[in-house]
């Protein structure tokens, strides 16, 4: 039992490694458009100077 399960492990911790840097990347990636959704929220009137464009997903 324990030698099926020594076996999975690097499996295992490939598949967490892979899973936390998608996660770390698409959490870098969004940053900047939450940092700048958040500071227009603060200062409105920077933000009312001009619309904000909407990004248009391909689908």
């Amino acid at each position: 039992m324990l030698q099926d399960l020594a076996a999975l492990t690097p499996p295992l911790v490939v598949c967490a490694a892979f899973l936390i840097g998608v996660g770390w990347l698409l959490r870098r990636e969004m940053a900047p458009r939450r940092r700048a959704r958040r500071n227009a929220a603060a200062d409105p009137a920077d933000g009312a100077a001009r619309p904000r464009r909407e990004r248009r997903e391909h689908t």
